[in-house]
């Protein structure tokens, strides 16, 4: 697998995870996961040449996708993810 494609398929898999993340009902819960997906990215990351950008990145989008899921379901309208 080519090392981009590799990396976009690490991007959209970080981008779940954060989208997912921001969907729990509680603040505690939203925070575990959230926790969980930037453990995901320094995971990912050791695969690459430089550990250190791409964890970066891969956080950056993360924090992206969590504000996004974060501001686009208002509170009472959560749902409880599945952990």
């Amino acid at each position: 697998m080519s090392r981009m494609k590799r990396y976009a398929e690490d991007v959209r898999e970080v981008q779940e995870a954060a989208g997912l993340a921001g969907l729990h009902d509680t603040p505690l819960a939203c925070l575990k996961a959230i926790r969980e997906t930037f453990e995901l990215c320094g995971t990912l990351a050791r695969y690459y040449h430089d550990p250190l950008a791409v964890s970066a990145r891969l956080t950056h989008e993360a924090v992206l996708f969590y504000a996004v899921a974060v501001a686009a379901a208002p509170r009472a309208a959560r749902v409880v993810v599945a952990a």
